[in-house]
């Protein structure tokens, strides 16, 4: 049982972005399912390394549109995206620093939570533009 789902709901119209949000539900269900077997401290640390290389790259992508097509509310989405990867690396740096499983469901909590919402809200916003100037 996965712990968040893909829904068509979370497309944006934007295939390479929708893609990208799959994989960010699917690295998300991979924490979900490590934190509920008890992998060991070392396991949980690299998939939380991989949550934020995955936030960092996926976020610079959108970022990378937004400049290439002059999105008109491209800062306060990155102001978003900045406090996003904020969130993340203070997740990352506690579960190195100690026994991470409750940071790990708080993690995936807050990922699951702040994806969701930020998908239907913001990316919905950049979807439509974007889907306007013929990107599908």
């Amino acid at each position: 049982m996965s712990f968040m789902n893909w829904s068509d709901r979370y497309s944006i119209g934007v295939a390479i972005f929708d893609d990208e949000h799959k994989k960010l539900i699917a690295i998300i269900n991979r924490l979900y399912e490590g934190v509920t077997a008890g992998i060991s401290p070392a396991d949980l640390t690299l998939i939380s390394d991989s949550v934020v290389e995955y936030v960092l790259m996926h976020c610079r992508h959108e970022e990378m549109y937004f400049d290439d097509w002059a999105y008109p509310e491209a800062v306060a989405h990155t102001a978003m995206h900045a406090q996003l990867r904020e969130q993340v690396f203070k997740y990352r740096r506690q579960i190195q620093e100690k026994d991470g499983k409750e940071l790990g469901l708080e993690m995936m909590n807050f990922l699951r939570d702040w994806l969701a919402n930020h998908i239907l809200v913001e990316d919905r916003k950049y979807g439509e533009f974007l889907y306007r100037k013929g990107l599908r």
